[in-house]
């Protein structure tokens, strides 16, 4: 199997021109995810098609098209477009009540909607029918703010040269005004959730951190 994408938990190959397999390296059951990509299908949320879950493997459709982070890269001028992009998909999302069986961010109490919590662009594929959302390991149940705090908490802590910093800010401004939420209120959940994440170098941690400071 051709290797086609790697994260910080699983890797992606392709099986054909139509399928991927992403498997966890740890090992935990994909089931759980292959389930609520199906039911966020049938909601006609914007997500891969599923074929198949057994064990770690989940087999899904193969989308064509670049990333969203590659599209900024590209094409920085367009990172308030995309940002607005990334704020619709949030808002459309939290309309969305959260299925009993989705489970919730331990400690969060209010209304309860479908959270990605980690919809950022390395997240998005612009395909010819529009954007679909990938990766859904982090998915909760929560108050809908959480949810585009994370993406900001995730992207301002990225070490990254002053003009990709500057691409960001203007991306996370745009997204949100768009997202249909308040983000500043779901910032002290999304800063603990991030800081509590193994995979965080000290680096990042260091400035998730100072994110924690007002009028960051």
């Amino acid at each position: 199997m051709e290797l086609v994408g790697q994260g910080r938990e699983a890797d992606v190959y392709a099986l054909d021109g139509a399928r991927v397999l992403r498997r966890f390296r740890d090992g935990r059951p994909a089931a759980g995810e292959a389930r609520l990509l199906r039911w966020l299908a049938a909601q006609g949320y914007p997500v891969p098609a599923v074929h198949a879950a057994e064990g770690a493997d989940l087999v899904m459709e193969r989308l064509d098209g670049p990333l969203l982070s590659e599209a900024l890269r590209s094409r920085p001028w367009r990172a308030r477009a995309y940002g607005e992009m990334l704020g619709r998909l949030h808002r459309e999302l939290h309309v969305l009540s959260a299925p009993d069986w989705l489970q919730r961010i331990t400690g969060d109490e209010g209304t309860a909607r479908v959270l990605h919590l980690d919809l950022h662009p390395e997240n998005v594929v612009l395909t010819s029918r529009g954007p679909y959302v990938i990766d859904w390991t982090n998915a909760r149940a929560g108050r809908p703010e959480i949810d585009p705090a994370m993406t900001f908490v995730i992207l301002r802590g990225l070490v990254l040269p002053p003009h990709e910093r500057l691409m960001l800010r203007v991306l996370l401004r745009a997204m949100s005004r768009t997202c249909g939420s308040d983000r500043r209120a779901g910032m002290p959940a999304a800063t603990a959730r991030r800081l509590a994440d193994p995979h965080l170098t000290p680096a990042e941690a260091g400035r998730v951190r100072r994110l924690r400071v007002p009028g960051t």
